[in-house]
């Protein structure tokens, strides 16, 4: 019995050495994660789909990546100066939207599937890559940016068909990074803050074999993985654009790759040694729709005529317009796969198929991003989802109750 005292007596002791360490620890612990709530803005010319910088939720995100600037010999350049510098001039509403909101932060989005062809030239050489790298430095300094966002679609092969691509792209793409995360370091040192340096990237194991992923990882703030186009309208078969996991059921010749699905594109990067808070996962504000799909399986996996309907393209929604019209509508009816967590919309007359991502399925990669530990969710695009609803579940899911 005076043992056990003893022991007992020990054991507060102990307890209460080590009290302010397991204070600590358990104060972690009950802290949530900081996520990334990391929005793609379209800077759109059209009216009709234009939307002022000024009328951005900024309190549900935490960056906010423009799109896009451009490359001009070699250097970056603004991308429309009669809608971006002048006239509506968005960078200027974009630095009166961070004065009213401190914590937001923005990067100025270089490339994309339009703009991507010279990079490889950009690439090529050290002299070329220090010549890119100044521009950035210089063009996030002159128009209030917080860094810059390379979406270089893609290195070595892919993209349009008159990009420029070499094999040599695949090293070339670690040292352009390099070289402007030095300049980009140097130049927060100067100024007395982090710039950010970070890049959309593929969703397929052909980018993982044309980039060094791992040297990439190393350079950057983080990725925003492109978790999405893993279906559409230049295959014949209808299905999924995003599917969370891989349904058995889809085995229809002519469709797209069986691996093309979000939980096994994330295990490939972690598996080639990317830190999982350094993924920041993609999520789509928008449809792909084809037309006259075979009637089996409501549409589902089924072989059609070509692309249907679109907001601004044939073919590509806004959720925006499938929630308003298509949901439970005008001869559409909702139907969900358990199996890969994604819905979809098919009107039986019409033979309309259209996949898309909405509340449920988004949910489901939330509680995802939570349970791989991954940095946060990036989406594509801001104006594509005007009712905010998915962007409310989203901030719902990963921001504190009081915002970012």
């Amino acid at each position: 019995m005076n043992r056990l005292r003893r022991c007992l007596s020990c054991l507060m002791l102990l307890l209460a050495a080590a009290g302010p360490a397991i204070a600590a620890q358990a104060t972690a612990a009950a802290t949530p994660p900081r996520y990334k709530v990391v929005a793609y803005y379209l800077a759109s010319s059209m009216p009709a789909r234009y939307v002022s910088p000024m009328k951005i939720p900024a309190s549900r995100i935490t960056h906010l990546n423009y799109a896009f600037a451009g490359i001009t010999d070699g250097e970056i350049v603004v991308g429309d100066p009669a809608l971006d510098t002048s006239g509506p001039d968005n960078f200027a509403r974009l630095r009166e939207l961070k004065k009213r909101h401190r914590h937001l932060k923005t990067l100025i989005s270089v490339g994309g599937w339009l703009g991507s062809a010279s990079f490889s030239d950009v690439a090529l050489t050290p002299e070329s890559r220090a010549r890119f790298a100044d521009s950035g430095v210089a063009f996030i300094r002159k128009h209030g940016f917080d860094g810059i966002d390379v979406d270089w679609e893609f290195p070595v092969s892919g993209g349009m068909p008159g990009n420029v691509r070499r094999p040599q792209d695949k090293e070339n793409f670690t040292l352009l990074l390099k070289a402007m995360r030095q300049k980009l370091d140097a130049a927060g040192r100067a100024d007395r803050r982090r710039y950010l340096l970070t890049a959309a990237v593929g969703n397929n194991e052909d980018y993982l074999r044309n980039t060094e992923i791992r040297a990439v990882a190393a350079q950057l703030d983080w990725m925003n993985l492109m978790a999405y186009d893993m279906n559409g309208t230049w295959n014949k078969v209808a299905g999924h654009l995003a599917p969370l996991y891989h349904d058995p059921e889809q085995v229809s010749p002519g469709g797209p790759n069986l691996r093309n699905n979000v939980a096994d594109l994330v295990g490939q990067y972690l598996a080639a040694g990317v830190p999982p808070r350094q993924l920041v996962l993609g999520v789509p504000f928008y449809g792909y729709s084809w037309r006259q799909c075979g009637a089996a399986r409501n549409g589902e996996y089924q072989s059609c005529e070509g692309p249907g309907r679109g907001s601004w393209e044939q073919g590509a929604l806004d959720y925006s317009d499938i929630e308003s019209q298509l949901v439970n509508r005008n001869g559409f009816t909702r139907h969900w796969n358990a199996a890969a967590h994604a819905p979809y919309v098919y009107n039986p007359q019409t033979g309309e198929f259209v996949s898309y991502e909405d509340p449920e399925s988004l949910r489901a990669k939330l509680h995802f991003i939570k349970q791989r530990r991954l940095g946060g969710a990036m989406f594509w695009e801001l104006t594509s989802d005007r009712g905010h609803q998915l962007l409310g579940t989203l901030a719902k899911a990963l921001l504190p109750p009081g915002g970012p």
